[in-house]
């Protein structure tokens, strides 16, 4: 049950500031592919953002070549009012970025996607397009879902004896399905400590994956002692820096809770960096930021949109060469 009104809350809130308009990139994260010339990539984890109508897709690589990260602009979409599902209809775009200043023209033969407010708040996105002269089109996929910002105070125990606050921390939460189970990946953040036995203390973020519900516990757990994660860990005291360095977790406690109430999260994170032999315990009470897209406007949905050989928007009084729908017109 508290399983079924966490997510409830996540999909809620997200419909919520999708009605009130929300100016916050949402970002979504998940697997993805990239093809060309018949081969296909799989990447494990990639994350894009959405605005409005803008979506931001992240570096791709295909073997040596990098195309850098992009965002395409006045993407089409329609909205189902009923379920709250946007759906971007075949489209193509094009778009110019500056590379080491050169300027680079991005060709979108095919976009086409949806955003649907489900339990997972599922992004679907699907571009083909051309990078510059490269010699042949590369196919972007992705299915990814929603990551949640929660921000709020942090109270750190080092040792169960000295006891710190680390203000405005941001966790980042995604849920996602996995079969029929639901999963959550955390990413602890990165924060300061001043004052402590050690001195002023800097704790790096990192990412804990695949908490599953554990009743017994009340919430989503994982035992991350075996994952191979390590964090920065920098102690600084009297201007003499001590340890500096990334550091596994695998000894000790090394594990995480989180739990859902109402619209609050609560993470309880136990890890020992390395092999320093006390335990630190952070306790994060967080209540999610508002974030979602914008409004539709009737107006985005109908109007043709023009860009000149630049890739910049245009207006009806520009006069030159200008490329709707992929096609160029002159217009005088």
């Amino acid at each position: 049950m508290k399983k079924i009104i966490a997510l409830l809350f996540l999909t809620t809130a997200v419909l919520a500031a999708t009605a009130q308009g929300g100016h916050a990139p949402m970002k979504f994260s998940g697997k993805s592919t990239i093809e060309a010339a018949g081969v296909t990539i799989p990447l494990e984890t990639d994350t894009v953002m959405y605005s409005g109508s803008n979506i931001t897709l992240p570096e791709m690589r295909y073997n040596n070549f990098v195309i850098p990260s992009f965002t395409i602009h006045g993407a089409e979409f329609s909205m189902d009012m009923s379920t709250m599902t946007v759906t971007f209809p075949e489209q193509q775009f094009m778009e110019v970025i500056t590379v080491d200043g050169v300027e680079k023209t991005i060709t979108g033969a095919s976009l086409t996607g949806s955003y649907t407010h489900d339990a997972f708040n599922t992004f679907k996105l699907t571009v083909k397009f051309m990078y510059g002269a490269m010699p042949m089109p590369l196919t972007y996929s992705i299915t990814a879902y929603y990551i949640k910002d929660y921000t709020d105070k942090l109270d750190v125990s080092i040792g169960g004896m000295f006891n710190y606050t680390a203000a405005n921390v941001t966790y980042s939460v995604r849920t996602y399905p996995d079969g029929d189970n639901t999963l959550l990946d955390v990413q602890v953040p990165s924060y300061q400590l001043s004052g402590t036995p050690l001195g002023n203390l800097t704790i790096g973020s990192y990412t804990v994956k695949g908490l599953k519900m554990d009743e017994s516990k009340g919430g989503y757990y994982r035992d991350y002692a075996a994952d191979g994660l390590s964090m920065y860990f920098k102690s600084e005291k009297d201007g003499v820096v001590g340890m500096d360095a990334d550091y596994v977790m695998s000894q000790g406690d090394n594990n995480i809770l989180v739990t859902y109430e109402g619209k609050n999260i609560k993470v309880t994170n136990a890890f020992h960096p390395g092999a320093m032999p006390f335990q630190i315990v952070s306790t994060f009470p967080g209540v999610g930021e508002a974030t979602g897209i914008k409004q539709v406007d009737s107006l985005q949905m109908t109007v043709d949109k023009c860009y000149n050989l630049a890739g910049q928007r245009t207006t009806g009084n520009y006069k030159g060469i200008v490329i709707k729908g992929g096609k160029k017109y002159y217009q005088r």
